[in-house]
């Protein structure tokens, strides 16, 4: 358009500097017409485009807030009927519908992670049964019902193999130590894993090769029983490391005692050690030193079957070794 202005102004000054003039003037006055003409034509197509320009403005300026308004109404019908869906059951209804479907009824349940506990009993007490739906398998009551049935499980998870087996993984306590629960009548030891949890009684045989604790038979407050069993379990951790003068195979027993605190007793030699509640640490590096010195009679002069007793916490920074008279 612009481009079309220019030639039209640049034609003009051509012809009226360098056309011929004529005597009678109606060359120049046809000429004149011509230009005429040519001008309204062009306001024409400058007001014409003008025109369609602000058109399109208003146009889109229009559709931009019609589309807006469609915007909105499209998220208010969603949000009714996200609402309707959740009052008239939501994902229930199709829950229902798709437990009577074949294609999801179960045909296998396996069961993985057994160790102590059977796999059939697993089953059992899970509550699932072959031939039921899929979407009527209930994790929770999963968990709840087998960890009631089988001490052995800590823990099971419930995994989906669609569309028709479940799988349970079954993760079970570890045994790290034994402690004594109960009264006289009742009395009896049970498997405790590392971080305190009793979850088993013992019966004929069970593996019973572990520590065992005792001094808390008496303790029903769990909380209370928790905080007792901080010491020794700290204690068995560092002689886990199993130091060839202290492995956790040569400890028999750690008793509490609300005076005299832990005190050990080894499997081949009947002698107390008095370790006390504190320093545990400090006290099981002095008393590796004090046994390695015991084991070597030859060349310290100490002889470890004439033991009685030997106190940790003697005093400060010293342990005491007694001798029996004999």
């Amino acid at each position: 358009m612009f481009a079309r202005i220019k030639q039209l102004f640049r034609s003009r000054k051509k012809n009226r500097f360098s056309t011929p003039g004529v005597e009678t003037g109606r060359g120049m006055y046809r000429f004149d017409e011509r230009e005429k003409r040519q001008r309204r034509t062009l306001l024409k197509k400058l007001n014409q485009y003008w025109t369609t320009r602000t058109d399109h403005r208003q146009s889109y300026k229009t559709e931009q807030k019609s589309t807006a308004w469609r915007k909105v109404l499209l998220v208010c019908c969603l949000g009714c009927a996200v609402v309707l869906f959740q009052k008239s059951g939501g994902i229930g209804l199709f829950e229902v519908f798709l437990k009577d479907i074949d294609y999801f009824k179960l045909t296998s349940i396996d069961v993985e992670g057994c160790y102590n506990a059977k796999p059939d009993e697993i089953r059992k007490a899970a509550g699932i049964t072959i031939s039921s739906s899929m979407f009527s398998v209930d994790e929770q009551a999963v968990t709840t019902g087998v960890k009631k049935e089988n001490l052995w499980v800590d823990r099971v998870s419930v995994t989906r193999q669609w569309p028709d087996t479940v799988i349970l993984k079954v993760t079970e306590y570890k045994p790290y130590a034994l402690i004594a629960r109960g009264d006289e009548s009742g009395a009896g030891l049970y498997y405790l894993d590392r971080s305190g949890t009793t979850f088993i009684k013992t019966a004929y045989g069970m593996d019973l090769d572990f520590p065992v604790i005792t001094g808390l038979e008496a303790e029903s407050d769990p909380e209370d029983t928790a905080n007792l069993l901080k010491a020794p379990l700290a204690l068995l951790k560092l002689v886990g490391s199993n130091n060839p003068n202290l492995p956790i195979q040569s400890i028999s027993e750690v008793h509490v005692d609300d005076e005299e605190g832990m005190i050990l007793y080894l499997v081949e030699h009947p002698f107390p050690i008095f370790f006390g509640d504190n320093e545990i640490r400090q006290k099981y590096f002095r008393l590796r030193k004090v046994l390695e010195m015991l084991y070597k009679p030859r060349k310290t002069g100490m002889d470890i079957g004439r033991v009685a007793y030997i106190k940790m916490d003697y005093l400060q920074d010293k342990v005491i070794v007694g001798y029996s008279e004999s």
